[in-house]
C-alpha cells in the first residue's frame, strides 16, 4: 500500500515536472470585466484629458484608432487642441458585453457650447477606439442647440435602470432602433415601431418622431447606410449608434399630404452625407426617445469603422 502511494506520488511530481519543461503552465487569468461604472469612469478620464489637452495619461491600447466627423486623425488632434470645458448634459450609455461605451453630452470649443457624442471600445482596460462627431457651431448652425440641451437637461428616461422583467433582448432593442431608419427611407411611419409619448431631439431642437416621417417632409435623406449599432445597454433598454444619411440633392420637392407642395431648402438639395449619431431609448420594443446629432459631411465620405462600401443596391 505504501509502495503504491508513493509510485502515485512520483507520477504525479513527474507530470508536473514534464509541464513545467514544456511550458505547459496554467492559463494566464483572464483581465476582470469593464462593469458600467467601469466604462463610464473611461469616459470621464477621456473628458478630463480632453479639457487637459493631454492624451499622455490615458490608459491606451498600443494601437488606437481615433476619428473625429469621421475623419481619422492623429489622437491629440482637432477637438483637442480647442475643448475648454465639458458641459451640464450627459447621457451614457454602457454595454459591458461589447466592452464599448457611448456618450452624448455637451462641451466647450473654445469657450462656445458644442454638442459632442463619443464612442470608447475597451480592450483589458485599455482604450483601442475612439469615435467622436462633434457639432460645432458656425454662422449657419448657432450654438443655441448646445445651450437649448443645457438648460432642460437630459430625459430621466435615459438613466432608468429597467427591471429585468420588463426588459427586451439586445436584438430587440436593435431592431427597434433600427425601424427609425427603415421609416425614414420610405416615408412611412408605420414601419416603425413608435410609443405613444415618443419624441425626438436633434441638434438640442425638438422634432417629432413620425409627423416628419408622415409629411414626407424628411424624403431628401434617400438612403440611411451605413447604420451600426455598436452599443446596446440592455440595463437601461438604450440602443447608441452611428447612421449616415445619404442626401443626393436630386429631389428638390414633394407632394406633402395635407400640406400641398414642400419645396426643399439649398441645402436639402445639394449632394451630402450626414453624420448623425444618436441614442435611443426603447420601452417595450417601442422607441420612447430618441435624440441626435446631425453633422453635415462631404458626398461620399465614408466611415472609419465601417469595413464596407457606403454604396448599397436601391431596394
Amino acid at each position: 500500500m505504501i509502495e503504491s502511494t508513493n509510485m502515485r506520488n512520483l507520477f504525479v511530481a513527474g507530470a508536473l515536472l514534464a509541464g513545467v519543461l514544456l511550458g505547459q503552465t496554467k492559463p494566464a487569468p483572464a483581465a476582470p470585466s469593464c462593469d458600467r461604472a467601469c466604462l463610464e469612469g473611461f469616459v470621464n478620464q477621456y473628458l478630463d484629458a480632453l479639457v487637459a489637452h493631454n492624451v499622455f495619461g490615458l490608459p491606451l491600447a498600443s494601437k488606437v484608432k481615433f476619428s473625429e466627423n469621421d475623419q481619422l486623425l492623429e489622437l491629440g488632434d482637432g477637438m483637442w487642441n480647442v475643448t475648454t470645458g465639458i458641459g451640464s448634459y450627459k447621457i451614457y450609455i454602457a454595454d459591458p458585453q461589447s466592452g464599448q461605451v457611448g456618450f452624448l453630452g455637451t462641451a466647450r470649443e473654445n469657450d462656445r457650447p458644442v454638442t459632442l457624442a463619443l464612442r470608447l471600445k475597451i480592450e483589458n482596460r485599455k482604450i483601442s477606439e475612439i469615435e467622436t462627431v462633434v457639432h460645432s457651431a458656425t454662422p449657419a448652425t448657432p450654438p443655441t442647440g448646445a445651450a437649448a440641451m443645457e438648460t432642460m437637461g437630459p430625459d430621466p428616461v435615459f438613466s432608468e435602470t429597467i427591471p429585468r422583467l420588463q426588459r427586451v433582448s439586445r436584438d430587440a432593442l436593435v431592431k427597434a432602433a433600427n425601424s427609425y431608419f427603415e421609416a425614414l427611407e420610405k416615408s412611412d411611419p408605420s414601419l416603425s415601431s413608435f410609443d405613444p409619448q415618443c419624441n425626438r431631439l436633434e441638434n438640442g431642437v425638438r422634432a417629432s418622431c413620425g409627423e416628419q416621417i408622415a409629411g414626407k417632409t424628411l424624403s431628401y435623406i434617400q438612403t440611411v447606410y451605413p447604420r451600426r449599432f455598436p452599443v446596446v445597454d440592455e440595463e437601461r433598454q438604450l440602443v447608441f449608434g452611428f447612421f449616415t444619411y445619404q442626401i443626393p440633392g436630386d429631389i428638390l420637392s414633394v407632394e406633402s399630404p395635407g400640406h400641398g407642395v414642400h419645396k426643399f431648402s439649398a441645402a436639402q438639395t445639394a449632394p451630402s452625407f450626414a453624420e448623425v449619431p444618436a441614442v435611443f431609448r426603447i420601452k417595450s420594443g417601442k422607441i420612447r426617445r430618441m435624440e441626435s446629432l446631425m453633422v453635415s459631411e462631404p458626398y461620399g465620405t465614408p466611415n472609419p469603422f465601417f469595413n464596407d462600401d457606403w454604396r448599397r443596391p436601391k431596394r
